[in-house]
């Protein structure tokens, strides 16, 4: 939680000094723009799960690409200009700036979090103002000090003598003048320029940052009279930084994005007070890095300056989910990936998810069949079959959309004018062409048992054959014909081969060999075959 510091714990400045001869600061961006990509299909279900987990860094998975129009002033000769508003994620050295007529002669990333101790730590042989109250006539008396230790047990300097903060029997409020450069609540980009002259520039600052991510999810509603379905797509944006984007263009990209271990957040340097009186105790206490976060004793006067309490898990809950579907999102190219549009600008919040309809199509014909794995031993009794819907991502049967991998519900209707939950099931990125299929699902309707009809083994030199001889029956209890797709459990091993078979098979798109039987309603089918596999 963050607090306002302004009484017995607070920092303020009076009068701002400034840190750096020619020294401008752009407080924040005039627009920004955010592409999410993502390295692989992203669950949307585990990541909000993952969201509530308190040890969850959620802020340092994720990339986006962040691209800001800024206005700047530059300094003439020699100067500094200081980024500040930068997502909380930012990947410095991916940082790209355009459009400022200088050399850029070096930049910084800084990222201390301001807090007690590290003004403490910061201000060593500053002068700041000692204010002590009396506890017992409330008299308050103020003395200049100079701070000769930082946060491991503060030591002050009040007329030529030393004196450990809080030690006196008295309250004690320390007054700074100035906050030191380089603290904050959030991380700064900095950049030492060199210019023939002064003049007011729009630039683009342009990096890379994490805790932002994306995921798709599919609603299927089935038709079942004419065999279609109608498919509705939803993108999830999902921001676990502490930084919001208000009114921005989003992009999402769908594809396996390769990623650098390297491109890793700021991390910030917090420092923790050490405020007991003698003694400090132990070698292994006051070393400043026990999370014995207490602010106090501290005044900061002057423009107000948020300073965080101790920093709140990485993955809090998220506070809000926002829906809308009013229109759809435009799909486009990026290289070999795919880049997906919002249709206007939207708002991504911190710590927020929003959810935005992306895909709308009507009357994608699928197929409906059941699959089942041939063992190559006895079934001690008879197996339900999965449900699976097979659909052809073309123009023809209603789709001919690249289709980002996510999860799908699968609905139905329920007989009586409402839908009902049928199954669920993933599936990778499918790019226009390629098969989907989707298994959600087992019947206890329509199943399957293998009886083994004969087994042998042979072996010639290093090289043995095994033989298998099955008999599979499927049964249908359903009141109408199904049709049931039958995959050797052996198709998977080496060397293997079909000997005979009472039905033909065929490669089908998994790439193994399929017997497809048509089972009459309330009937039964059945197939013979044999295989040998080597080893």
């Amino acid at each position: 939680m963050r607090r306002l510091l302004a009484i017995s714990t607070a920092l303020t400045v009076l009068a701002p000094t400034a840190w750096a001869q020619s020294e401008s600061v752009s407080v924040r961006p005039d627009t920004a723009t955010v592409v999410i990509y993502r390295d692989q299909p992203v669950d949307t279900v585990q990541l909000m799960e993952q969201s509530r987990q308190p040890w969850s860094r959620l802020d340092r998975e994720g990339l986006a690409l962040i691209v800001e129009t800024r206005t700047v002033d530059l300094p003439a000769g020699e100067g500094i200009i200081r980024f500040r508003g930068l997502a909380t994620g930012v990947v410095p050295q991916s940082a790209v700036l355009e459009g400022l007529p200088a050399h850029v002669v070096e930049r910084n990333a800084d990222f201390d979090l301001l807090s007690p101790a590290s003004l403490m730590e910061k201000s060593v042989g500053e002068v700041v103002r000692v204010v002590r109250t009396n506890p017992a006539t409330g008299e308050q008396v103020e003395k200049t000090a100079v701070i000769r230790a930082g946060a491991q047990g503060t030591v002050l300097e009040i007329d030529g003598r030393f004196e450990a903060l809080d030690c006196s029997g008295q309250t004690e409020r320390v007054i700074f003048d100035r906050v030191p450069e380089g603290l904050g609540d959030q991380p700064v980009l900095s950049v030492r320029t060199r210019a023939e002259k002064a003049g007011r520039h729009t630039v683009t600052l342009a990096y890379l940052a994490t805790g932002l991510q994306w995921s798709a999810d599919y609603v299927a509603r089935l038709d079942p009279s004419d065999g279609t379905l109608d498919l509705t797509g939803w993108v999830t944006l999902a921001n676990f930084s502490g930084t919001g984007f208000p009114d921005a263009p989003v992009q999402v990209v769908a594809g396996t994005l390769r990623k650098d271990e390297g491109t890793v957040p700021v991390e910030p340097m917090v420092r923790y007070p050490q405020t007991g009186c003698w003694p400090q105790g132990t070698t292994t206490l006051g070393s400043g890095l026990e999370p014995t976060y207490k602010q106090d004793r501290v005044e900061y006067n002057g423009p107000p300056v948020i300073v965080p309490g101790p920093p709140p898990p990485p993955a809090a809950a998220l506070q809000e989910v926002v829906v809308t579907g009013t229109r759809v999102v435009r799909q486009g190219e990026l290289g070999d990936y795919k880049i997906y549009t919002l249709p206007e600008p939207t708002t991504v919040a911190a710590r927020q998810t929003k959810q935005v309809r992306f895909l709308e199509r009507e009357g994608v014909a699928y197929e409906r069949v059941y699959r089942a794995d041939v063992q190559g031993y006895d079934d001690a009794e008879a197996r339900p079959t999965a449900i699976v819907l097979k659909l052809k991502n073309e123009e023809s049967a209603g789709l001919g959309v690249a289709l980002p991998g996510g999860s799908v519900a699968v609905m139905q209707p329920d007989g009586a004018g409402g839908v009902l939950l049928a199954g669920q099931d993933r599936f990778e990125d499918k790019g226009v062409g390629l098969p989907v299929r989707l298994s959600f699902g087992e019947s206890p309707d329509v199943q399957v048992q293998t009886r083994l009809v004969k087994s042998s083994s042979s072996t010639r030199g290093a090289v043995t054959t095994d033989r298998s001889e099955i008999e599979t029956t499927v049964t249908n209890a359903r009141s109408e014909p199904v049709t049931v797709e039958l995959v050797a459990d052996a198709a998977m091993s080496r060397g293997f081969r079909i000997r005979s078979q009472s039905l033909r098979s065929r490669i089908d798109d998994t790439g193994y060999p399929v017997w497809t039987l048509s089972v009459p309603a309330n009937g039964a089918a059945t197939l013979k075959a044999a295989w040998t596999t080597t080893d």
